[in-house]
């Protein structure tokens, strides 16, 4: 009597037969021009199979039995700044609005109000032979107050939005002045709005220079340019239940010697990092860290990947394919660590001791070192692959008498959608989360 067949491998020859039906399925339908909806729910089905084979994270249910969270599907952030300078002293105030969706259907909705207060200064050269060179630069404060709200559904979110969003903007604060100070002209006061989920405030310091380099008609109109900013911010977010996060922007630099994975994003010029710890109680529960990069081609993570050494490697050498095919791209990357594990805690204070100066910033390097081992070993990590699209807007005027006197306005729309995302669980195994795309 021949010996059973694995039931893994059984399973297996069954999904390829099952997707290489459904797939000539897919093939007659487009051919005789089936209805859009037929041929969404075959595709669903094709990728669905193709997840079942390939040992992905299929189902939101998977998904909750395997402890992975929810993921953040689309996220639009609207912003308004208004800017006014006056010699030497610039002042701005800016608005925004941001709305996530997540995987598992809730959402949330956040509106943040912030200021900035500085200097700026500038100085421009007619060189001979028609050249022309100027450089500008400015540096100072802001800070950012906001308040989020968290829905069960995205509908619910949606509503909340047509509601508060023109009230909570530049031109709504505006009209609130203006009923504040005349509250007879405008009838009965605006109504309140609903106490939010969490608050966080934020503040630190900015810089900014731009440097330009021009050649007349005469000398082939040539020209260069070349600008760029730095700042750092501190914030901390308070939400219900008693759970705190502080957070702080780092420089990438800092962020690619805090592991593999980290210093694989940072080798794709990737932007600036942010590190968050998360205290219930008072006491640390988790250290997240996070980074994002332009993604130029493809991305793909294939399993086995077990360590994050194997997952760096990856995302070194993934991206392929059409150059072109990347632009609006970027892969973002997450990495969290168990701040209940006693020596994640003390590499983390090593880190920490150093910012509050308790230690000699020569061990700045040793310590970061010892934060980057443990997250090698134990931090769990998610990778998302998302298109971007910004849309800008821009308004302003200056005076050419050299007084620097003038004003701007800027507004921007930023859509973040995700196209493809991985975990790798801290002691698991890299899996795709076909759970979290919408269908």
């Amino acid at each position: 009597m021949p010996p059973p067949r694995p039931v893994a491998g059984q399973a297996s020859a069954e999904y390829v037969a099952l997707l290489a039906v459904v797939g000539v399925v897919v093939a007659g339908a487009g051919a005789v021009g089936s209805p859009p909806a037929l041929a969404a729910r075959l595709a669903a089905a094709l990728r669905h199979g193709i997840c079942r084979v390939a040992g992905g994270v299929c189902t939101s249910g998977e998904a909750r039995a395997a402890g992975l969270a929810p993921c953040l599907v689309q996220a639009r952030t609207d912003r308004e700044r208004l800017g006014g300078r006056l010699l030497v002293v610039r002042l701005g105030r800016g608005d925004a609005l941001l709305v996530e969706r997540r995987s598992d259907g809730s959402a949330s909705v956040s509106f943040t109000d912030g200021a900035t207060a500085g200097g700026v200064v500038g100085v421009g050269l007619q060189l001979p032979a028609g050249l022309r060179a100027g450089i500008h630069g400015g540096a100072g404060l802001q800070f950012t107050a906001g308040r989020t709200w968290e829905f069960t559904s995205f509908a619910a979110a949606a509503r909340f939005v047509r509601r508060w969003a023109p009230r909570e903007s530049l031109g709504g604060e505006a009209r609130g002045l203006l009923r504040r100070a005349c509250p007879f002209c405008h009838g009965r006061g605006a109504p309140a709005m609903p106490p939010p989920d969490a608050r966080y405030v934020e503040g630190g310091a900015y810089g900014e220079f731009a440097a330009a380099l021009r050649a007349g008609p005469a000398a082939g109109g040539l020209g260069a340019d070349e600008e760029g900013a730095a700042g750092a911010v501190v914030g901390r977010r308070v939400g219900r239940g008693g759970r705190v996060t502080w957070y702080d922007r780092i420089d990438a630099e800092t962020a690619g010697r805090l592991g593999a994975v980290l210093g694989a994003l940072e080798a794709r010029q990737a932007s600036e990092a942010a590190l968050e710890v998360n205290t219930v109680g008072g006491r640390p529960r988790e250290l997240r860290l996070r980074a994002a990069a332009r993604l130029h081609g493809n991305l793909e993570l294939s399993p086995p990947v077990a360590v994050l050494g194997d997952l760096a490697a990856q995302l070194r050498g993934a991206a392929g394919g059409d150059p072109d095919g990347g632009r609006g791209r970027r892969v973002e990357v997450e990495l969290s660590l168990d701040l209940t594990d006693a020596r994640n805690r003390r590499a983390l204070a090593g880190v920490v001791d150093v910012l509050r100066l308790r230690v000699p910033p020569s061990d700045w390097g040793t310590r970061l070192r010892a934060l980057a081992t443990r997250l090698d070993a134990d931090a769990a990590v998610d990778v998302r692959v998302l298109r971007v699209a910004l849309d800008e807007g821009d308004l302003g005027a200056e005076s050419a008498l050299g007084l620097g006197v003038g004003g701007s306005y800027r507004r921007t729309r930023e859509v973040r959608d995700l196209l493809r995302a991985w975990s790798l669980p801290a002691g698991g195994e890299l899996r795709e989360r076909e759970d979290c795309i919408p269908a």
